[in-house]
């Protein structure tokens, strides 16, 4: 009955006022806090918000900022805050030279060193996966990257539990991988294809774990942090975290341990709806979809001193600090930075990193990993019988996706597009992210339709050729030359599995057939690579086979867990078609 009276509800579309709209039923109003009045980044002062935080940052003391982030205090924040303190008023309240600050840093601090090697029990030399696949070349490559997850797999040292006052990351119980290069801590969204890619790797106990570590924060927090350390609790990350979890139970068939865990799971979507969600109108008709929106005052800790130049173009503190929320918005999306959250006066992308307006923009991705999340809760609730809640979230993934629908998907291009909450209109830029209801079947036209449009669109910007052969090394990130990392001529493996994934998942022939000519590319891409330099990268050319992508990194980042765990499932996949010959 319950059910019957929501779908009357959302027949009635003329309403006469926002909060009549159809998705309050459910979802809160959306948080907001004037700039004036923002919560602090988060509860460490000398690692989030202090005299000594800007004054170290500004120094440019360490060639990057994280540096001085991953320091251990050897006294409480307190006593060492009152000894910057009678520092520089000892300095005429002046910023100390850089010898002294120097010298108060190692008077006051140590290296970190938070993490030791770990080896997970459950690792093997020969995964299953290694049968599936039929080139040589592949099989030993599958044993390289299966030998990657030792190199990349931590602990957390016990100190840091003893101790977690003296430190900046966050304790987590179980062994970890880290994504690569110079990061030291979990991160949330590549944290799903290092799942996928354990879970492939026959790791299943080593992928439970990982995923308790992430269940641990959000009942800690509420939500997943966009990484274990405390300066990334001003926001999240793409909600991967019931995916993960979806992804585990099929690998296991183990529902005893998704129902010990569904009220952590329940909290997380939960935290999207209570403080992500946005009233806006289409067509005189109210919408409330789902944003990034990272609120919290000053910049970034881990770089904070690009930040806070960057903010001097604008006048007024309150611009600054909306300047600083959008930035952190765009940190939140994972997308940091891409022309797809500039909002230029005249109504374009084509902008600057001043023009960001994430906060503005209903992002596509985010609103179909949601729409599925919900899909996902309702099934779990249903199969622990409890039917009230199965019938709430099928509820809420019906207003996401009528939402998609309505909002986002434009048959006259064929494909579906961010929307504009500032000029109420569709972005119409090519963007990898256009694709992902594809992947999460956030879509209500016939497979057929859906999978014809897109490969139409694809032909239309030239991503593929008009005999349906792929241009390029990889899926673009977007077609926009902006010298930002998340735009193009820079191909990202998430966004490779969204388009590639997605059109394999329309079980339509044609498409099929492209997505794995796209999946051979972008394996033969990245076995040159490997091949030739022993490396994996986090993104890659799209216009030179095998190359590091360019966002002005004085050296690139190998590892690497994302890449890794894609590569692991399009061989899972096409493996008995892909070679490298």
């Amino acid at each position: 009955m319950f059910f019957l009276q929501f779908i009357v509800c959302l027949m009635n579309v003329n309403f006469a006022h926002p909060t009549d709209d159809i998705s309050s039923i459910y979802l809160k109003p959306s948080f907001f806090r004037a700039p004036n009045n923002l919560r602090p980044t988060c509860h460490s002062k000398i690692y989030c918000d202090s005299e000594l935080l800007h004054d170290v940052q500004m120094s440019s003391l360490y060639p990057k900022s994280r540096t001085f982030l991953l320091k251990k205090l050897k006294y409480t924040e307190s006593e060492i805050l009152k000894k910057y303190e009678n520092l520089k008023q000892n300095n005429l309240y002046q910023v100390p030279s850089n010898t002294t600050l120097k010298q108060f840093i190692n008077e006051n601090f140590e290296d970190g060193n938070e993490l030791e090697e770990w080896t997970p029990t459950d690792f093997t030399k020969n995964p299953s996966i290694i049968t599936k696949i039929r080139d040589q070349n592949y099989k030993q490559w599958t044993h390289s990257l299966n030998q990657i997850w030792k190199t990349l797999s931590r602990k957390i040292k016990d100190d840091v539990k003893i101790h977690p006052d003296k430190y900046s990351l966050i304790w987590v119980p179980n062994g970890f991988v880290i994504p690569g290069g110079i990061f030291e801590e979990l991160y949330y969204w590549d944290t799903y294809w290092i799942v996928k890619g354990l879970l492939l790797c026959d790791m299943k106990k080593t992928a439970r774990g990982v995923i308790d570590n992430l269940v641990s924060m959000v009942h800690r927090y509420g939500f997943m942090p966009n990484g274990s350390r405390v300066y990334y609790l001003n926001r999240t990350q793409p909600p991967m975290l019931i995916l993960m979890v979806l992804s585990y139970y099929r690998a296991t068939n183990d529902f005893e341990y998704v129902k010990s865990i569904l009220p952590e799971l329940e909290n997380e979507f939960k935290f999207w709806l209570d403080n992500r969600m946005i009233t806006f109108f289409k067509d005189r008709k109210p919408y409330r979809m789902a944003r990034y929106y990272a609120p919290s005052k000053g910049p970034r800790p881990e770089t904070y001193r690009n930040d806070y130049i960057e903010a001097q173009t604008f006048r007024t503190e309150e611009e600054k600090n909306k300047f600083y929320i959008n930035v952190k918005s765009a940190a939140e999306s994972g997308w940091d930075f891409s022309s797809r959250w500039y909002i230029t006066p005249n109504g374009t992308s084509f902008g600057h990193l001043s023009d960001i307006a994430t906060s503005n923009i209903i992002p596509v991705d985010l609103n179909s990993i949601l729409q599925t999340n919900a899909v996902t809760l309702s099934s779990w609730f249903y199969q622990t019988g409890d039917y009230s809640k199965a019938d709430k979230y099928r509820a809420i993934a019906y207003v996401f996706l009528k939402s998609i629908q309505d909002v986002m998907w434009r048959a006259d291009k064929g494909t579906w597009f961010d929307w504009d909450t500032i000029n109420n209109k569709s972005r119409e830029y090519f963007y990898a992210s256009n694709f992902v209801p594809l992947w999460t079947g956030s879509f209500r036209m016939p497979r057929k339709t859906v999978s014809r449009a897109v490969l139409k669109y694809l032909k239309d910007h030239k991503i593929i050729e008009s005999d349906y052969s792929v241009k390029f090394y990889g899926i673009p990130t977007s077609m926009y030359l902006s010298k930002k990392r998340w735009d193009y001529p820079n191909a990202w493996p998430p966004l490779q599995a969204f388009l590639i994934q997605g059109l394999d998942r329309t079980q339509r022939k044609l498409a099929q057939k492209v997505a794995t000519s796209m999946a051979k590319i972008w394996l033969h891409s990245n076995y040159k690579g490997f091949a030739e330099k022993s490396m994996m990268f986090k993104k890659y050319d799209v216009l030179v086979e095998g190359e590091n992508g360019d966002d002005g990194e004085i050296s690139p980042q190998i590892g690497f867990g994302w890449t890794n765990g894609v590569v692991l499932e399009f061989l899972n996949r096409w493996g008995d078609v892909a070679s490298y010959n």
